[in-house]
C-alpha cells in the first residue's frame, strides 16, 4: 500500500510538470507564500513539488491536507478528495482532515459520505461543536429531525451559551414551520451579535415565511447596511415587495440581485412568477 501511495505522489507531481529540482523546505516556503497571497494554482504546484521531493517525509499528511484545501479553492473537487483521502491514509485519526473531507463531500452534495466523516470525527471527539452542527444540518436535509435535534441539544448541553446551536435550532424550527420559535432563536443570537448580517437575513426570511413583511423590512434594511453587496438580500426584499403587490419594485430588486451574481435561473424563475401577479 505504501508503494501505491508513493506512486500517487509521483504521478500527481509529474502531472503538473514541475520544473527544476528544489528542496523540500524550499517548496514548502513557496507554498506558504502562495497561500498567503491566495494564489491557489501556484500553491498547488508548490505542495506537489514538496511531495515529489520527499514522498516519504512524515510531514506529508499535513501537506496533503493543505493540498486538498488548496485544490478545493481551485474548484478541483476530485483532486481535493484524493488528497484528503491520502492524508487520512497517513493520519487516520486526524479530526482536522476528517472535517475538511466532510465539508468537501457536503459541497459535492455527497451527503451520505459527509455524514460518515462527521460521525467518524465525533467518535474521536464527541465534543466537536462544528461537527455536531454540520451533522445536524445534514440530518435535517435528509429528513431525520430526531437526529438533527439530538445533535443540537448535545451542543447546548456542552455549551449552554452556544450561538451556533441556537442558529441551528432557528434553522430547524424554520424548516418545521415553527416560525415563532425560530424568530426567538434568532433574537437571542442577534442580541449577542448585532453586526452579523446573516442573522438578519435568516430572521427576515422567517418573517416572510410567517407572513410578516413589515417585520422582514426592518431586518432587510439592517442586513443591507451591513452587507450591501449580498445579492440574496435583494431577493428577500423583492419577496417582501411582492407580498405588498409592488411587483415593479420587486422586479428591479431581482435585476439587481442578478447583476450582483445571484443564480440567473433562480432570478428568471422568480421574475416570471411575479409577472403573473401584474
Amino acid at each position: 500500500m505504501k508503494k501505491q501511495v508513493f506512486a500517487i505522489f509521483v504521478c500527481l507531481a509529474c502531472s503538473l510538470g514541475i520544473g527544476r529540482a528544489q528542496s523540500y523546505n524550499e517548496w514548502i516556503e513557496k507554498a506558504d507564500s502562495c497561500i498567503e497571497a491566495e494564489d491557489w494554482e501556484k500553491a498547488e504546484t508548490a505542495l506537489l513539488g514538496a511531495l515529489k521531493a520527499e514522498p516519504a517525509n512524515a510531514q506529508n499528511g499535513l501537506l496533503l491536507s493543505n493540498l486538498g484545501t488548496v485544490q478545493r479553492y481551485c474548484g478541483k473537487y476530485d483532486e481535493a478528495l484524493q488528497s484528503y483521502s491520502l492524508a487520512l491514509f497517513m493520519s487516520p485519526r486526524s479530526t482536522a482532515v476528517l472535517r475538511n473531507r466532510a465539508a468537501l463531500y457536503a459541497e459535492m452534495d455527497s451527503l451520505t459520505k459527509a455524514l460518515e466523516d462527521y460521525s467518524s470525527l465525533l467518535l474521536l471527539d464527541d465534543t466537536d461543536e462544528d461537527a455536531l452542527y454540520n451533522r445536524s444540518l445534514i440530518y435535517l436535509e435528509r429528513g431525520d429531525t430526531i437526529g438533527c435535534r439530538n445533535d443540537l441539544e448535545k451542543m447546548l448541553a456542552l455549551n449552554p451559551a452556544s450561538s451556533t446551536a441556537r442558529i441551528g435550532f432557528a434553522i430547524f424550527f424554520k424548516a418545521q414551520g415553527y416560525y415563532t420559535e425560530a424568530i426567538e432563536m434568532y433574537n437571542q443570537v442577534i442580541r449577542r451579535n448585532p453586526d452579523n448580517a446573516s442573522l438578519y437575513i435568516g430572521r427576515a426570511e422567517t418573517h416572510l415565511l410567517a407572513g410578516h413583511p413589515s417585520s422582514a423590512d426592518r431586518d432587510i434594511e439592517k442586513a443591507l447596511k451591513l452587507d450591501p453587496q449580498n445579492p440574496f438580500i435583494y431577493m428577500l426584499r423583492a419577496w417582501a415587495k411582492v407580498e405588498r403587490s409592488d411587483v415593479n419594485a420587486a422586479a428591479r430588486d431581482i435585476k439587481h440581485a442578478k447583476a450582483l451574481g445571484y443564480d440567473a435561473k433562480a432570478c428568471d424563475a422568480f421574475f416570471e412568477e411575479i409577472k403573473k401577479k401584474k
